[in-house]
């Protein structure tokens, strides 16, 4: 269908044309530097533009006098002013990057993700003021997806964009460190007092200019966990349906926290602490969660994504880790983990894309990596850029 608009075709009438949400009367054509943005179509049926034949196509018809309404952008208005929640889910919509972005529902959270090895996530954050917005003027970030029902300070519930640092902060870090006689000096695993929480929400804030701030939301994160030790039994041989994202974002939302201790004798040092254990953490600057890392993947060719989301992350198939993103060894999570050896261990992935756990201060090997996440004010806006490692989005707070 291209040319001049058909209102009567019989099972497909194309009811309006938009170009920069503008009503035109005829279909743009290629060579206009027009793109096309998104079909909304009655009947649950889904359209999509064929560029190179430059025409609009149709699947899933399955009744009669289906309408559909075409939306066109300029190519320089293509991202820009864009409020961040139709943006992204016009790209969820958009069969091109179904490869990349999902829209998956969590109880009662829907949340929009990025997926698989390498998608077009990236952003320009903490800009130099009055700079144009390029690599040397600004941090490379990534977006971890749109996410429902967070809470932030004021005790609002918001839809808000979750981002991750593009690049770890360098040098390894250490979760928490304790004195020799606290947990035998393994650290503390409740992130509300943690080292690496203070680090983050203190010298490492600071190094954002006044704008960035302002972009950042506090907010409350969940540091719920499993509702049993990492060892019990019941769950070491259950670790084929325990541990896959869809359980631990269900633990990271519950009242279960991480010291869990039954160790007796020589042990019973592990597990001296007397901080103050909670499940919630108001803040700004966090890490990623594991059903973070978990969502992630596209799955591959053996395991395909609904069997990785199905199966434990204790034990992951090359065919997750390998096609998703967050992948990256050694990365701390925010969430600890509860067993009766001690209270001071944090889960974490490991060289071979596993979820495991590792000791707080990190004392037996090299220290965990770390890659800072934020949440942004719900009314960011996409202004432009096309969310490519070479080209990614650019951001502004809206009115």
């Amino acid at each position: 269908m291209n040319g001049k608009i058909q209102v009567n075709s019989g099972d497909v009438s194309i009811i309006a044309v938009k170009l920069d949400d503008k009503d035109v009367t005829e279909i743009p054509q290629k060579d206009q530097n027009i793109s096309f943005d998104r079909a909304e179509c009655g009947n649950d049926a889904e359209g999509y533009w064929d560029n190179t034949n430059w025409e609009f196509k149709i699947r899933n018809l399955t009744k009669p006098k289906t309408k559909c309404t075409l939306y066109f952008v300029s190519n320089e208005l293509s991202s820009e002013n864009k409020e961040i929640t139709q943006f992204l889910f016009n790209k969820v919509s958009d069969w091109r990057y179904a490869d990349q972005i999902v829209y998956e529902q969590n109880g009662n959270d829907n949340n929009v993700r990025f997926i698989g090895s390498n998608p077009d996530n990236y952003i320009y954050f903490n800009c130099q003021e009055g700079a144009t917005q390029s690599s040397s003027t600004c941090e490379t970030w990534r977006i971890i997806g749109l996410m429902d029902n967070i809470t932030t300070a004021d005790g609002k519930n918001e839809k808000l964009l979750k981002i991750r640092k593009k690049d770890s902060l360098g040098s390894a870090e250490v979760w928490d460190r304790s004195e020799s006689g606290v947990n035998q000096g393994n650290g503390v695993n409740e992130w509300s007092q943690a080292d690496l929480m203070n680090y983050l929400n203190g010298s490492f804030f600071q190094k954002f200019n006044e704008t960035a701030q302002s972009m950042i939301e506090t907010v409350v994160w969940n540091t719920g966990t499993m509702d049993k030790p990492f060892d019990d039994n019941s769950y070491t041989t259950n670790y084929s349906n325990l541990i896959n994202p869809r359980y631990m974002y269900d633990a990271e939302r519950s009242s279960n926290h991480g010291k869990i201790c039954s160790a007796t004798g020589s042990y019973a040092n592990n597990c001296n602490d007397t901080v103050e254990r909670t499940t919630k953490w108001t803040g700004k600057v966090g890490l990623i969660y594991p059903s973070d890392y978990g969502f992630a993947t596209s799955g591959g060719q053996l395991k395909n994504r609904n069997n990785c989301l199905e199966r434990s992350m204790y034990s992951w198939s090359s065919d997750c880790y390998e096609n998703d993103w967050l992948y990256y060894s050694r990365t701390w999570t925010i969430t600890p983990t509860p067993r009766s050896y001690g209270a001071f261990y944090v889960f974490y992935i490991d060289n071979s894309g596993d979820i495991y756990c590792a000791y707080a201060d990190e004392y037996m090997y090299e220290a965990g990596v770390v890659f800072p996440v934020m949440y942004l004010k719900a009314n960011i806006k996409i202004t432009g850029g096309e969310g490519t490692s070479s080209k990614p989005y650019t951001l502004a707070l809206g009115e």
